[in-house]
């Protein structure tokens, strides 16, 4: 492919046109991320400073960098290779795998390595590099682009950083400490998906999406609909490779059956329609409120409607405090407001009783000692009857009915816990995986919601089209 032969759509030129110090390329296989990812390292290398000549491109392994960035037709390399130099094995120059391009300000020379192989991409990534290109992001070992990023940060120049990558599982930690945070462009072609994990605050970072319909001029409308169907509609695959977003791991056992669920804003709810509210303690151990991979202490607030009809995941706060006190003051502070705005309904505290430390230092030191009960939660089925079914087939069941229904059963008011159950994992006897990370934390908080009630809550057959029973 030479130059001349790029289709260029809306979206590359904008790309081409933003200096924003780090740009993720994210979404479908086949739109050209990898391609738009090569053109821009390459203007970026050609147009960098004098004093400024070492630069990476850095993915899965090796082999892969240098088949999608040198040997492929459409390659940075091939593209513009009247401005390069051969190519040079690592194996056979102790400069490591590399080529060069000649800029405007001199010779740059490009490192390649990859991830799988750590004495090269640590010995690369402590050069003073000018810039990075990260491929396929989601494949990379976290060590990978938290070096990246931290390298281009401590520049005394202005670094770079440019990644690509399909969807990966939602739980994976590039998207909470590096793709969420930065400022979406063309917004209107993101799926809601993305959106919705979004957080956008870093403004000098961009985020672009590719998708099979819009950035792919090259594909004819049979070849974009051969892509289309490659996967199963709702498997982890068609959100990564066709949608390219964030979709389901694979095993996940509510993520299917929440589908396009979305959560409704508390504001938005009739108060005089809840039977009874409860809060609900899950004791983690970590002491890194950032690490989302570690258990944490959750208190969570939710609550049934009259007659036990719904059941309503409010909202949840992650406790930074260690010690039992703190704990309990933290939890309290934030807890206010809703015991003021649910005042003579807020009935109960159900705390971890594993922890039952805890359990007895709060029902003699809390704030509402004597209005609001504190208690040992019931944290399976078989504590309270039996003959019920596990807690992850009571949530199933509940979800369940939610799909055959106009009107949920269950309520989300609560993100974290909304994005919690769609990334539990289902363990070989169908119950709920425990991964020991933050998301159980707040999904074993909603069972103790549901179990505490369990009994009225399966009782209940009131008609889901009832429309006398106005919530929301």
């Amino acid at each position: 492919m030479t130059f001349d032969q790029v289709i260029w759509t809306d979206k590359m030129r904008a790309i081409f046109a933003d200096d924003a110090p780090v740009i993720h390329l994210c979404g479908a296989m086949g739109t050209s991320k990898t391609l738009v990812a090569g053109l821009l390292f390459f203007d970026r290398v050609m147009n960098a400073p004098a004093n400024v000549n070492q630069f990476a491109i850095i993915g899965v392994s090796s082999v892969l960098v240098k088949r999608n960035f040198v040997d492929k037709a459409d390659s940075l390399y091939n593209i513009h290779r009247g401005l390069c130099t051969p190519f040079s094995d690592g194996d056979k120059d102790a400069a490591g795998s590399h080529f060069c391009i000649y800029g405007k300000t001199g010779k740059k020379i490009v490192y390649i390595a990859g991830a799988d192989n750590k004495t090269s991409f640590t010995n690369i990534l402590s050069l003073d590099l000018g810039g990075i290109l990260l491929d396929e992001l989601s494949v990379l070992h976290p060590d990978v682009w938290r070096e990246a990023y931290g390298r281009v940060q401590r520049l005394a120049y202005r670094g770079w950083l440019i990644t690509t990558t399909n969807g990966g599982n939602p739980a994976q930690e590039f998207y909470g400490e590096l793709v969420n945070h930065a400022t979406v462009q063309f917004r209107d072609s993101v799926p809601k998906i993305e959106l919705d994990e979004m957080v956008e605050d870093r403004p000098d970072e961009h985020y672009y999406h590719f998708n099979l319909h819009d950035d792919c001029p090259h594909k004819t409308a049979e070849q974009t609909e051969r892509l289309c169907n490659s996967y199963p509609v709702g498997s982890f695959y068609h959100y990564s490779k066709i949608l390219g977003c964030r979709g389901y791991a694979e095993g996940a056992l509510y993520a299917q059956l929440l589908g396009d669920v979305e959560v409704i804003p508390f504001e938005d709810l009739n108060l005089n329609a809840f039977e009874e509210v409860v809060a609900t303690v899950d004791v983690g151990a970590s002491v890194n409120g950032d690490d989302d991979s570690k258990s944490h202490t959750i208190v969570h607030i939710g609550g049934y409607t009259r007659q036990y009809h719904r059941v309503v995941a409010i909202a949840s706060k992650k406790i930074e405090s260690i010690e039992h006190r703190d704990i309990i003051d933290e939890a309290e502070e934030w807890l206010y407001k809703y015991w003021l705005k649910l005042y003579g309904k807020f009935k109960a505290i159900l705390i971890d009783k594993a922890d039952y430390k805890l359990v007895s230092t709060w029902q003699n030191h809390s704030r509402w000692r004597g209005k609001i009960s504190v208690l040992g939660c019931i944290k399976t089925v078989k504590d309270l009857c039996p003959d019920l079914p596990a807690r992850a087939a009571v949530k199933c069941q509940l979800m369940m009915r939610s799909k055959q229904y106009p009107t949920s059963r269950i309520v989300w008011c609560d993100p974290d816990m909304l994005k919690a159950h769609r990334q539990i994992l289902q363990d070989k006897d169908g119950s709920e995986l425990d991964q020991a990370n933050v998301w159980q934390d707040y999904a074993d908080c909603f069972s103790y919601l549901i179990l505490w009630r369990i009994v009225k809550i399966l009782a209940d057959k009131t008609d889901r089209n009832n429309t006398q029973i106005q919530f929301y």
